[in-house]
């Protein structure tokens, strides 16, 4: 299970920055992209956007609980038509917005999309397609990815100290792999809509708090780690783990397109204005909306209150200094 249920909720609710050169726009870093297929979002179809409203109605328990029960939202956008196509068109808006991805799924389906770009950097996710910590260090060893990513303890009911993912996180600090944990809102009316049929959700509200991270971080003080979606709501909390914690950082992924663009503004506002705009990194959470890439990128580029050079530090500068990128590296994305 993965954050994808939030939008694949919203889908069935009713419904570009400055170029270095015209052949090469200024890099971009995406922290958090999917290599899924339409099966794991329900099919595919609309999903919302926030260039118009977002609604979210009250639903009367006394009612069957359905997606178009939760809300409303002006703008969609559709989904990829077939697998192929996601994959297609994920990476044709990465090559058209000089933009590396980091990249996870199935590790077979990632090795596919590495194969078709070379802007794709590989990750392993934690979700229900589990693997040994000897298998872990296997993948890792054979070169098969470079990331430790998308951990998503919250829906399987999980604290991210859980003993379960204790070797993971020994591994990912002895061998230097950036990790990325879900922490933040599931999907509307989550709390009832997942699990099944006679099988109670195991996600809760309550499991996205970032003060979670505190024993791990101080058991594994070498881990680079990064909070994904921030652990929205839970700012001020992620604002005092990140005054406590210098390792830490967040991105803002599917928070910048999925929710209503004033209320991510005041959160990623928030954030900046603790000063934290060092620590912030651009994510899209595309999954099977490609679109969602360039809307995601929208939101910071016309975010109000951020400088210019803010916005190069969230969508570039920030991620590059976090996964250490080497001079070399940085001057090949800017085509010098």
């Amino acid at each position: 299970m993965n954050r994808g249920v939030l939008v694949y909720a919203l889908a069935w609710l009713p419904a570009h920055g400055a170029a270095q050169t015209a052949a090469m726009p200024l890099p971009i870093i995406d922290m958090h992209l999917h290599a899924e297929t339409l099966g794991e979002f329900g099919g595919g179809g609309p999903v919302c956007v926030n260039r118009g409203r977002i609604l979210f109605y009250g639903w009367d328990p006394t009612q069957p609980l359905t997606p178009d029960a939760l809300g409303h939202c002006e703008t969609t956008v559709m989904s990829s038509a077939t697998d192929e196509a996601v994959m297609r068109e994920t990476i044709e808006v990465l090559e058209r917005r000089n933009i590396r991805g980091v990249t996870f799924g199935p590790p077979d389906l990632v090795e596919q999309w590495r194969a078709a770009s070379d802007r794709i950097i590989p990750a392993l996710p934690f979700t229900d397609r589990d693997i040994t910590p000897a298998g872990f260090r296997a993948l890792h060893a054979a070169g098969r990815f470079e990331l430790f990513a998308e951990i998503t303890a919250q829906y399987r009911g999980l604290t991210l100290d859980d003993p379960v993912y204790d070797p993971y996180f020994a591994l990912a600090q002895e061998l230097d792999i950036p990790v990325g944990v879900h922490l933040g809102e599931g999907p509307p009316g989550g709390a009832h809509l997942l699990g099944g049929p006679g099988r109670p959700s195991p996600y809760r509200v309550r499991l996205g708090s970032p003060l979670q991270l505190e024993e791990l971080l101080i058991r594994y003080p070498r881990l680079r780690i990064w909070v994904m979606h921030y652990a929205s709501p839970f700012v001020d909390e992620m604002i005092a783990m990140l005054y406590s914690h210098p390792q830490l950082y967040v991105d803002v992924a599917q928070n910048n397109w999925g929710f209503p663009r004033a209320h991510f503004y005041d959160q990623l506002r928030r954030l900046v204005d603790a000063g934290f705009e060092r620590r912030i990194l651009f994510g899209s959470d595309q999954m099977v909306w490609p679109a969602t890439i360039e809307i995601a990128i929208e939101t910071i580029e016309q975010a109000p209150f951020l400088t210019e050079a803010q916005k190069r530090d969230i969508l570039y500068n920030n991620a590059a200094r976090f996964l250490a990128l080497s001079d070399a590296e940085i001057a090949r994305h800017h085509g010098r």
